[in-house]
Order: structure tokens, then sequence, then C-alpha cells
């Protein structure tokens, strides 16, 4: 004997649970890197100025060849250039995308949209202040990455709500 409740909500897919637990974690991974990163930027680029980081780095860079050297040295110089007012725009950006995590979670349409619009601004902000100190740049990574989440999480939603119609007109023949 099955009933079914118009207010139940469907069931939500194992895969949708993992994609939205990796999401809270990507967002809560980001805030605390985001936090370190505004913090230790302006520490990082005065120690490039005045030769201290390659003197910090040297016992974790003996085991590395030259090249490796090089490329670490100029990846934390690279770091050490991009503005702390980024890392600050990102750690507000996440803490947006994890309310619109948690949201979802509790599968509350609202919460598409303040993860949609909130990983699109990141793109537009790391694009300003990141990606162009990078190469080969990661946006196309980052872009496709970005439009498949907002892409599934929207599509699940969609599914929700068909299945929700499909219930109401059994709801008002009764």
């Amino acid at each position: 004997m099955e009933t079914t409740n118009a207010t139940q909500q469907p069931k939500r897919p194992l895969g949708m649970t993992i994609l939205l637990v990796l999401s809270f974690l990507n967002a809560i991974l980001n805030i605390f890197s985001s936090m370190i990163m505004f913090v230790g930027t302006p520490m990082i680029a005065e120690m490039v100025k005045t030769g201290q980081l390659e003197e910090t780095m040297a016992p974790f860079l003996t085991s590395a060849n030259e090249e490796m050297r090089t490329a670490m040295m100029d990846s934390m110089t690279a770091l050490a250039s991009i503005k702390p007012i980024y890392y600050l725009l990102m750690l507000v950006l996440f803490v947006v995308s994890l309310v619109g995590v948690i949201k979802m979670l509790k599968t509350n349409k609202s919460g598409l949209h303040f993860y949609a619009i909130s990983q699109i601004l990141m793109l537009i902000v790391s694009s300003i202040y990141k990606y162009p100190l990078m190469h080969p740049s990661p946006f196309m990574t980052d872009l496709l990455l970005t439009c498949m989440f907002i892409a599934v999480y929207y599509l699940y939603f969609k599914r929700m709500e068909m299945g929700n119609m499909k219930d109401k007109p059994n709801t008002l023949e009764e």
C-alpha cells in the first residue's frame, strides 16, 4: 500500500550527493586557502623582494634539478605578485558558493543561483588577477568544470520539477 505525499521530495541520486559533497569540500578548502593567502601574500612578496624566499625554499629544493628549482621559484614569484584583494574577493565568493551548496543539499533551488553566480564571478575575478600571470592559463579548464557542475545541478533541479509536476495532476483529481 503506497501513498504519495505531495510535499515529499524525490530521493536525490547518489551521484548528485557525491557532486554536492565535492562542491562543499571544495568551498571549505578554498575558504581556508583564501584566508591564508590573503594574510600570507604580502609576506611572500616581501620575501621575494629581499631574496629570503630562495633561502627559505632551499631545504625543500635540494633534491630538485635546476629546471624544477627555477620553475618553483618562478611560481612563487608569480604567486607573490597576485594582489591580496584577489584572495579577499575569492573568500567572499567561496562563502556564497558554500551557501549555495548547502541550500542545494537541502533541495532548495535558490542554492543553484547562489552557486552559479558565485562560480561565474570567480572566473571573472581570476581572469583579472590570476590568469594573466599563468602560462598556460587554466581558464578553459576552469570554465569547462564550472559549466559542467552548473549544468548537472540545473538538470537535477529540472528533473525534480518534472517529477513534482507529474504528482500535481494526481493530487488535483483527488
